[in-house]
């Protein structure tokens, strides 16, 4: 039996020494030519703001240099794009203001978030890509365009342009002339029926239609954190005013 053992530990050496006959590529040839991809929540986070895109409202991150900050966002949007309403809430105050009606707090945010009717998980996903301000208090803004001063622009009906080169055509029509193209500009909603396209007046004064899915009132939700205890929380989810 011993002598059975050793003839194939033998023989196995032998296809061993035999395998090693073409040389092993070298740790820089075993590695991918490609970078590795990008973290989803990084993605997420910087997808429109880096490279900053032009335009003079185009997302960017201004709260990065600001301790803590960015670890806050990256975890706030794992949970986000894991739907994890429990670790959502651990980055919450409980105090948070969900409106203006008084129906706050973070147990009444749970309870919203788990109700799969409600979409407030997806506010906050769609908004997160939109870059990070600040406030002159120092919390945190999110969209970043939130945080600026837009002078005597009325929010009410202005929105903001989300994307490069589009398009203001001359009719509610995806096929008529188009007259100029905006990036990550603010226009002033028009008169006019709800569709695909929705007439606007753009800043040079010029009237027009853009697509509907590419205008994003400057009401829209919003995200606040300010620092409890040394941890940034949120304290602000809402839209409107």
């Amino acid at each position: 039996m011993r002598h059975l053992i050793w003839c194939a530990l033998l023989a196995l050496a032998a296809c061993n020494s035999g395998s090693k006959g073409e040389a092993e590529p070298a740790p820089s040839e075993q590695a991918s030519a490609s970078p590795a991809p990008r973290d989803e929540a990084a993605a997420l986070l910087a997808g429109l703001s880096e490279p900053r895109q032009k335009g003079r409202y185009a997302p960017r991150d201004d709260c990065a240099k600001v301790a803590g900050a960015s670890e806050f966002r990256a975890s706030l949007a794992k949970a986000v794009l894991a739907r994890d309403v429990a670790a959502i809430a651990a980055l919450t105050s409980p105090d948070v203001r969900l409106g203006f009606g008084g129906d706050d707090g973070r147990e009444r945010m749970v309870e919203r978030m788990s109700d799969p009717r409600d979409g407030l998980i997806g506010e906050i996903e769609r908004l997160l890509p939109l870059g990070c301000g600040l406030n002159q208090a120092g919390d945190l803004v999110m969209p970043w365009i939130f945080a600026q001063d837009l002078g005597d622009i009325d929010g009410y009906t202005a929105n903001l342009v989300t994307g490069e080169d589009v398009p203001l055509h001359a009719a509610a029509d995806a096929k008529s002339a188009v007259s100029q193209r905006m990036s990550w500009d603010i226009v002033e909603l028009g008169d006019g029926p709800d569709g695909d396209l929705l007439p606007v007046v753009v800043p040079d004064g010029s009237k027009g239609f853009v697509p509907k899915a590419q205008l994003r009132s400057l009401l829209d939700y919003r995200l606040l954190a300010s620092r409890e205890s040394g941890a940034w929380k949120i304290t602000a989810i809402l839209a409107g005013d």
